[in-house]
């Protein structure tokens, strides 16, 4: 029986070879589709679960108007002595320093000459290993990281400096030949899916030793990243709560700062480091992270692609159901029960879907290094180390076979063997009425995916064209890395500036598209008023480099030898937020640290988006001080390399050790909005094989409908009926259908897309012509899809079709 029923099912199989490809084509596109955002999905949502023990690592941070990753240095290490269900902690630190953008370490293996440019170097307490479950591969445990001019490298750092050597007690030299440290110890790579990772691990011991008495390891001083790990019976909101009156006994905030704190809800709060990647989205974080939303919504899309799919599948089976009529009619007229016909058809289902299965494997092994090109990941498909991967595989190719089936099997099997026999058997409006509404809702969720990334390529055109009130175009940005450099800038930036081609020649400590620092500025008439400012760091000509307007006052001029860290240039929106009427004169107060800076404005510019358009405008406060790390060089427009090769020169003469090193201003800015491209991109791909599928599906619809209407083709031809009046006849009601779709559609896209640009503060204004024309370009394509069955049937010659009735 068995074998009976495989070899009528090849035959059904290759006796319909166009609808058999046709079906295998559109499982196995979507399939391999669902699969590959199943990797994407497990991927993002398995970021810090390389190790049990990460379940009870936790990140202190601070929740404000304006939350933020860093807290104070000496917080680790007092929670872990002060509250016994913390094991231990860790307190950790980027040796760039405080409040500046992340800058390049030149790191050199003398005896070797080998010499690399490093960035991901770590301040840590020599508890790093209690709390993050790394293994120690070379060195002692219990004198790691405790020790002044020691440092620890990664193992592929150690590889790439020293290769097969055991590098402990060699040395390396940072930021130049005369600063030798000692390695000490080689650790496990951190996992890559890891919310941070670091090259090396210098000790907070050895920091301190480099700068003594710096309020920076105080509790003054919010600037560093804080791990605690619980015992695993530790309740965190609990130990939350009680963060903020323990931390007073340190910090010594006034009985009213600390009514205000819990008034505003601010405070200390725990982050479980397996939701870092994917939920946090803090000023500070060591490294970009995911986006929920995202994954949400891709994982919506790999379900409505796979529905889509098997929408499709049934369409198509169904649509042969005419030219099965005859064989179910003979087959029950001479016994074969319903149960045995349904299982023939869900096992033709199941072959189908299996067989595509395994093609979706071959085509998602082939295609995945062009998703990783698109998403930017390193996505792998491993099925003997992936069993997660290998039974959602199977799982969906049984299951999309099944549900696939089943609706066909059950419309076949049902039909009446004397009316099928007599040719009177003929699917009418209630048998097509499901089909219908299955292409209504398949071409809904396509418009929806298409116009959603329509919105999304939009928003991202407005991103990189928008007016940031600043000169991003043509502006090179080089890292100022030697400590003579800065020392002697001026030098440096007069020859610069005698290079034909460079326009202007600037200096700042934070560059738009980075992290900036804040402290609480307010004015002298009122105190209460205390307003978070964003604070820059630049010499007298970085205002005219980057462009920016001054509307009241003026810059920081060399004619004025008062232009020092008191004469102070800020913002509209600090303006608006001191709620000053005339404030060029005025006097403010900067609170950095213990410091209270006493100065005066000298002059307001523009307010221009220093950070990405997700958040509005802060304050900002300018101040003219030698604290630059990065050099702006803005270019005329005439031969940009001849320029460069130019500037290289001239810096190489004032700096051998770090070299010359640049990158593009826009690219800076760019880089904040690499997630929101990279997005886009997959979801046009994605929305793209929802298209395509769906019109698969309106195919097989619209092949199963024009075989019943060819009698009534025949008939209206011999009355007379033109081929025009014959042609708009059949696809009118698939012109309804597509109307409809984009009516059901719109205004969930729109819905969808609304929340999706609320988290940009600067966005682009959505337009329901965008929808309504996405479902217009839908419709011709549904006519194009058609197009061939619709002339093919209104040209049938009418003999032919009425001898056949």
């Amino acid at each position: 029986m068995l074998k009976s029923y495989l070899l009528i099912t090849l035959r059904n199989l290759l006796k319909n070879r166009a609808y058999t490809l046709i079906n295998v084509l559109g499982l196995t596109v979507g399939i391999a589709s669902v699969m590959m955002i199943f990797l994407y999905v497990q991927d993002e949502t398995g970021y810090d679960r390389y190790d049990p023990a990460t379940a009870n690592i936790y990140r202190i941070y601070w929740q404000s108007g304006n939350p933020q990753t860093r807290t104070p240095h000496p917080m680790a290490q007092a929670l872990a002595k002060d509250f016994p269900e913390v094991v231990s902690a860790v307190s950790l630190s980027p040796i760039w320093g405080p409040g500046l953008t992340r800058q390049t370490f030149s790191v050199r293996n003398l005896e070797k000459d080998i010499q690399y440019n490093e960035k991901d170097i770590l301040a840590a307490d020599s508890t790093f290993f209690d709390v993050f479950p790394l293994k120690i591969l070379k060195g002692n445990r219990k004198t790691v990281l405790r020790t002044p001019g020691r440092i620890m490298l990664s193992e592929s750092a150690a590889r790439k400096y020293f290769g097969n050597e055991d590098p402990v007690g060699k040395f390396l030299a940072f930021n130049g030949d005369e600063n030798l440290i000692e390695i000490e110890g080689v650790y496990e790579d951190f996992p890559r899916q890891s919310h941070f990772h670091a090259s090396a691990l210098a000790s907070y011991v050895h920091m301190k030793a480099e700068d003594p008495g710096s309020a920076y390891y105080t509790w003054a001083d919010f600037g560093h990243f804080n791990y605690i790990k619980l015992r695993p019976d530790a309740d965190p909101k609990k130990l939350e709560s009680q963060l903020l009156t323990w931390a007073n006994q340190y910090i010594n905030a006034s009985d009213e700062d600390i009514r205000n704190t819990i008034k505003n809800k601010e405070g200390f709060r725990l982050q479980n480091i397996r939701d870092i990647h994917l939920t946090s989205h803090l000023r500070w974080e060591l490294e970009p992270n995911g986006n929920i939303e995202y994954v949400y919504i891709l994982a919506a899309a790999a379900l409505i692609i796979l529905v889509i799919a098997s929408i499709n599948f049934m369409n198509l089976t169904t649509a042969k159901s005419a030219g099965r009529a005859r064989e179910i009619g003979v087959r029950r007229t001479l016994g074969a029960v319903k149960a045995q016909l349904s299982f023939q058809f869900i096992g033709e289902s199941l072959l189908v879907a299996l067989f595509s299965m395994v093609l979706a494997g071959l085509a998602l092994e082939m295609s995945l290094p062009y998703f990783n090109y698109l998403s930017g990941k390193s996505l792998q498909m491993d099925l003997l180390h992936n069993p997660i991967l290998l039974a959602t595989l199977l799982g969906i190719g049984l299951a999309t076979g099944i549900v696939s089936g089943l609706y066909p099997s059950v419309a076949l099997s049902s039909l009446n063997p004397a009316l099928v026999l007599k040719g009177k058997f003929v699917a009418g409006k209630k048998g097509g009425l499901f089909p219908r509404l299955l292409v209504v809702f398949q071409f809904s969720m396509a418009i929806i995916l298409i116009s959603g990334t329509v919105v999304i390529l939009d928003q991202l055109n407005f991103i990189q064209t928008k007016n940031l009130g600043f000169t991003k175009d043509a502006t090179l940005l080089v890292p100022l890395r030697a400590r003579e450099l800065r020392r002697n800038f001026e030098t440096l930036q007069n020859e610069l500036k005698r290079i034909p081609g460079v326009a202007q020649v600037g200096a700042t400590s934070n560059v738009p598209g980075s992290q900036f620092n804040q402290n609480p500025i307010y004015t002298l008439a009122d105190p209460q008023n205390r307003v978070e400012a964003s604070q820059m760091y630049v010499d007298y000509d970085l205002i005219n480099t980057l462009g920016l307007s001054v509307v009241e006052g003026r810059g920081f001029d060399r004619l004025f030898p008062g232009d020092t860290a008191n004469a102070y240039i800020v913002n509209e929106e600090a303006v608006r937020e001191l709620r000053l009427s005339h404030p060029v004169g005025k006097e403010i107060v900067l609170e950095e640290d213990e410091d209270l800076n006493r100065g005066t404005i000298i002059g307001v510019v523009k307010d221009f988006n220093f950070q990405s358009l997700h958040q509005r405008v802060r304050p900002v406060i300018i101040q003219r001080l030698p604290y630059y790390n990065t050099v702006l060089i803005r270019l005329n427009a005439d031969d940009v390399p001849q320029t460069i090769a130019r500037i290289s020169s001239v810096w190489k003469k004032f700096d051998d050790t770090f070299g010359f090193e640049y990158s593009f201003l826009d690219d800076n800015i760019n880089a904040q909005y690499v997630s929101e491209n990279k997005m886009g991109q997959v979801f046009a791909l994605f929305a793209g094989i929802a298209i395509i599928i769906s019109c698969m599906g309106l195919f097989g619809l619209a092949s199963l409908n024009f075989a019943q209407r060819k009698r009534e083709v025949g008939i209206r031809k011999v009355f007379g009926a033109p081929l025009v009046r014959l042609l708009a006849n059949l696809v009118k009601d698939y012109s309804k259908l597509i109307a409809l779709s984009t009516v059901l559609a719109v205004p969930l896209a729109w819905w969808i897309m609304s929340n999706w640009l609320s988290n940009f503060v600067f966005k682009v204004d959505m337009n329901i012509w965008t929808f309504l024309f996405t479902g217009l370009g839908t419709l011709l394509l549904a006519w194009a899809t058609i197009g061939y069955l619709t002339i093919r049937t209104a040209s049938l010659n009418p003999v032919d079709t009425l001898k056949e009735e």
